[in-house]
């Protein structure tokens, strides 16, 4: 099975891609280190693998993550054609309800996608806005996710993964909140993620045994800053 992940510009050094690789040795990877066409920008490139014209799932990830306990079987997940797979973003990215999905994580047919990828590459300006310009996210670039999902449910069935097995985090040392915001943040985190997987916390020197796959979204929120991070490598 091949995974894709995008890597562009200098955010994030090539240490992520060895993190990766070596987690997933079985796997071949696909590096977008440059966009796919001029007009797509960032993480808008993990339309790519909507475009490979294969029969075979694939799966599609941020790199911005810890993999930890037993995370294979989020890549092991079953699915069948139709079906589209996707990390649960209980965090909520976003104020409307409607949207259930986190861009952090797929899985699906590619050939099932394709109406997906033609629609975004028909309209990549329209669409690298959309959500932004409708309030459902901020900029300056985002709404992938949403995008995604939208296009999704016209024709194909949507499966969440447990959200017990994905959790946000964020690094204090990169965000620069104060240890006050910080415990505060933590506190709120966790009373989410209780009501979603019904377990009582995420993180006590190690985190909860279902979690799998942490991560570490937004710009200025990077994994390697942590202070434990290098406890999960």
């Amino acid at each position: 099975m091949k995974i894709i992940a995008v890597r562009i510009g200098d955010r994030y050094g090539p240490e992520y891609e060895t993190y990766l690789e070596s987690k997933l040795p079985e796997y071949e990877f696909i590096w977008i280190r440059e966009p796919i066409r001029n007009d797509v920008v960032l993480q808008w490139n993990k339309m790519y693998g909507m475009s490979l014209d294969i029969d075979e799932p694939v799966c599609v990830m941020d790199i911005d993550v810890l993999l930890i306990n037993d995370y294979k079987k989020i890549f092991e997940y079953p699915i069948e054609r139709g079906e589209f797979v996707a990390m649960p973003g209980w965090w909520r990215d976003t104020n409307q309800d409607k949207y259930k999905i986190n861009g952090g994580f797929f899985k699906y047919y590619p050939q099932d996608c394709r109406y997906i990828y033609d629609e975004f590459m028909s309209s990549t300006e329209k669409w690298q806005r959309h959500y932004i310009d409708n309030g459902i996210t901020n900029g300056p670039v985002n709404g992938e996710q949403y995008f995604v999902e939208d296009h999704v449910k016209q024709k194909l069935k949507l499966k969440l993964l447990p959200s017990a097995w994905f959790t946000r985090w964020v690094a204090q040392e990169s965000t620069e909140m104060s240890t006050k915001q910080y415990k505060r943040w933590q506190y709120e985190i966790t009373e989410k993620y209780q009501q979603a997987s019904g377990n009582d916390y995420i993180f006590m020197g190690d985190f909860h045994e279902d979690i799998k796959f942490v991560h570490f979204t937004h710009m200025i929120n990077r994994p390697d800053k942590w202070k434990h991070y290098s406890s999960f490598l």
